[in-house]
């Protein structure tokens, strides 16, 4: 309906307004359904079709109020893209990529014959670093959802928790794995219903290190490998390592490409002044 000027620059308005909506093609063509059959209706009254596409505009809203509610969230946020979400993406994928270097670390060390602590300290810090990264990049999530809800903030304090552990009880991994590995499956939970993040990614996001602590339970109870001079199983570290680093690193690549793929939205409304949905 190439007559319809005022209300095709309209669409093209809202269109870049949301577009960090991932069905924003849906929401688009549901708005252009109801303007195009409320223009109708006006002209069928003998209404001229310029006046007819005013009226029906005014009655629409002003776009920026509309994409303000389309952002707002049931817990008071404004579920967009920001500077600091494409921070938290760059984030993700250094986490990403410090979890693979914690594990090709971890193998090189183990075939080391050395009681030198600088090769542990090394680790150490790649597992401390990958993990503060992964949690910034949680804040990042928790922005772009515009909030968490009581069971994603749960997770977020708990993922926290994991993170000290890493640091002061480094030596004792299945621990903080569990710990973390608890923290991101509860945030998992918490954004999946809502269909903004993307799925696999965030499957793997949320379960990699809680299937890592699995698979080291699993591994110690089997003994594989040979017990070192403290009885412990190293295989069994690195397997459980191998898995939960590995799948948590594919699930933070996901996200941070996706963070780092959207550009901030043009809304500057802050959470409290927010239109409800």
């Amino acid at each position: 309906m190439a007559e319809y000027a005022l209300i095709d620059g309209y669409l093209d308005s809202m269109r870049t307004r949301v577009r960090w909506r991932r069905d924003v093609e849906d929401l688009v063509a549901e708005m252009e359904d109801h303007l195009y059959s409320t223009v109708e209706r006006f002209e069928a009254r003998g209404t001229d079709t310029k006046l007819a596409q005013r009226q029906t505009l005014e009655r629409f809203g002003d776009p920026d109020l509309l994409a303000d509610a389309y952002a707002s969230t049931p817990r008071g946020g404004i579920a967009v893209p920001t500077k600091f979400t494409k921070t938290a993406g760059l984030a993700a994928l250094w986490a990403s990529g410090m979890w693979v270097a914690a594990i090709l670390f971890a193998g090189v060390y183990s075939l080391l014959d050395t009681e030198a602590s600088s090769p542990w300290l090394v680790l150490v810090g790649l597992v401390v670093a990958a993990s503060a990264l992964t949690l910034m990049a949680t804040a990042g999530l928790r922005e772009r959802h515009g909030g968490f809800g009581v069971l994603g903030m749960a997770g977020l304090i708990i993922l926290g928790i994991g993170v000290a552990a890493t640091l002061i009880l480094a030596w004792a991994i299945p621990f903080w794995m569990t710990v973390q590995g608890v923290g991101l499956l509860f945030v998992a939970l918490a954004i999946l219903p809502l269909r903004v993040a993307p799925r696999l990614p965030t499957i793997a996001y949320g379960s990699g290190m809680l299937l890592g602590s699995i698979a080291f339970a699993i591994a110690r109870a089997l003994e594989a490998g040979s017990p070192d001079e403290w009885g412990d199983y190293p295989v069994a570290y690195m397997i459980g390592g191998l898995v939960g680093f590995t799948i948590l690193a594919a699930g933070l690549l996901g996200i941070g490409l996706w963070l780092r793929g959207e550009e901030p939205a043009p809304i500057d409304a802050p959470p409290d002044q927010a239109i409800a949905a």
